[in-house]
């Protein structure tokens, strides 16, 4: 049976200024096709190179705003974009905002139309459909998951042509935090984990094990700051549990082989994320990794405050670079020399593009352009979340929550000497905090922690040269709405900009 499929034409709004919600906000056409398990499956790829949004889309631009957080710093303070970003004094006309803004939007509006293809289609089975229904409902949830933390109240559209929003208002005003929560996220999220299949469809897919750790997230978000809705921290608890016991995930042997290129696809840990290749989604991590000593652009580095609190494990000999060769002499230079002063970021040196400053015999020319993959949710995450969220929920850890905390420590120092027991809640809290700051340190998350652990001002004060706005009032949690939006829409934006 033949049936109509709708297709957001979003290139004019994708081009010049990102009017992502000028009327009209798409335009239909309408082709007579034949639906197949092939269209579906392109529709649905389709929504992970919108989310990469182009080379310099999702993995640079998160990479620039994870320097509002305190393991990360802006290398050369001339580049003014990124400094901003560094002292919470992000621009309404910042093209990280703009970027991210647009590109989450744009996979939104994919996720929407595969949504509402199937949904209105009858002629493939759900044992076929239902798990690309899945991927777009776990899609857009992520990207609306990333929205609201960012940017807080937004508009809310699940409209297949975006002419109104979920509750049919055509102006598309923001809608609270609290009603996309609870009006698409969660509804989205919960169905991903029962249409999903344990094994992805392909390496990019979710499985829903990931829409499972997505979950845990949610409820682990809602229970903090701005909702505070702490109820959540048992549902999180009982949703990490399930993927700490019954997945297949698990720890990798040595934390170090999770960032070699060879392994970007071994999916022993990595439960999610979004995978590059030079030929296809490439990432950013090579020459804007190296510092100027290296011959690179200095963009991101280590903040020093950060690094000196870090325990001496295999995380912290891995993840900086504490002494380079000099491009000029070959000379060798401490990390207290460099010309940032600050460590430089290892982590991802095996991803290609920094010649002879890569790691484990990776010596590619250097580049812009680099592989490996931006990641998002790793077993690591699941026992962390469990550890937080149970002693959140009940008062105090379990026995669970103590192995789920020492197997991360096990690996990260080698042995079974460094194992937490005994602890107060308040010191097991802050143990489970500072470990999932260590653990996850330069992977993007460590700014959207701080947020919901109502935690911004203490832990950006601990690097005074950074010069970061702090305040009481919790204007600097939530980053500008893009310029042109609210001129477009009559918005106010956030408050402080």
């Amino acid at each position: 049976m033949k049936k109509i499929i709708y297709v957001s034409l979003l290139a004019l709004l994708l081009s010049g200024c990102v009017d992502l919600l000028q009327k009209p906000q798409s335009q239909i056409i309408q082709e007579t096709i034949e639906l197949n398990e092939d269209i579906l499956a392109s529709m649905c790829n389709g929504m992970y190179k919108d989310w990469w949004g182009e080379n310099y889309g999702f993995n640079t631009r998160i990479a620039s705003l994870a320097v509002s957080g305190d393991d990360m710093l802006v290398g050369d303070k001339s580049k003014t974009r990124v400094l901003m970003n560094d002292q919470m004094r992000v621009t309404v006309d910042s093209q990280d905002v703009s970027v991210l803004w647009k590109w989450f939007y744009k996979t939104i509006f994919s996720a929407n139309n595969i949504i509402s293809l199937i949904e209105v289609n009858d002629n493939l089975e759900p044992s076929v459909t239902n798990k690309y229904l899945g991927e777009a409902r776990f899609m857009r949830a992520l990207m609306y998951f990333y929205v609201v933390r960012l940017w807080g109240d937004a508009p809310a559209i699940t409209d297949p042509q975006s002419l109104k929003d979920i509750d049919g208002d055509t102006s598309i005003p923001r809608k609270s935090v609290k009603k996309i929560y609870d009006n698409i996220i969660l509804p989205d999220v919960r169905a991903a984990v029962n249409l999903l299949e344990e094994t992805s469809r392909s390496e990019q897919a979710p499985s829903s094990w990931a829409a499972k750790m997505l979950l845990a997230d949610v409820y682990l978000t809602m229970a903090g700051w701005p909702l505070n809705e702490t109820a959540y921290y048992a549902d999180a608890a009982a949703t990490a549990k399930d993927v700490v016991l019954n997945s297949p995930h698990t720890l990798m042997r040595e934390y170090s082989q999770l960032w070699l290129k060879a392994n970007s696809n071994d999916n022993t840990e990595h439960i999610f994320a979004l995978h590059h290749s030079l030929t296809y989604l490439p990432s950013q991590y090579a020459i804007s990794y190296l510092g100027y000593e290296e011959d690179g652009w200095s963009d991101y580095v280590a903040d020093p405050v950060f690094f000196e609190n870090f325990p001496d494990d295999k995380r912290k000999e891995f993840c900086y670079v504490t002494e380079t060769t000099s491009k000029d002499d070959g000379s060798i230079i401490q990390w207290e020399d460099f010309s940032t002063g600050t460590p430089y970021i290892r982590k991802y040196r095996n991803y290609g593009g920094c010649s002879k400053w890569g790691i484990e015999g990776d010596n590619t020319p250097k580049s812009s352009l680099s592989e490996g993959l931006t990641p998002v949710y790793r077993y690591a995450d699941a026992l962390l979340f469990y550890a937080e969220a149970i002693t959140k929920a009940t008062g105090s850890p379990d026995d669970l929550a103590y192995e789920c905390i020492n197997r991360v420590r096990d690996r990260a120092f080698g042995d079974d000497e460094h194992r937490l027991s005994g602890l107060t809640s308040e010191d097991f809290i802050k143990a489970v905090f500072d470990e999932f700051g260590w653990e996850n340190v330069f992977e993007f998350k460590r700014w959207f922690q701080l947020v919901r652990t109502d935690k911004v001002d203490e832990m950006l004060s601990k690097n005074p040269d950074v010069d970061a706005r702090t305040n009481v009032d919790r204007q600097n949690y939530l980053f500008p709405l893009p310029v042109r939006q609210t001129e477009l829409r009559k918005w106010n934006n956030n408050p402080g900009y």
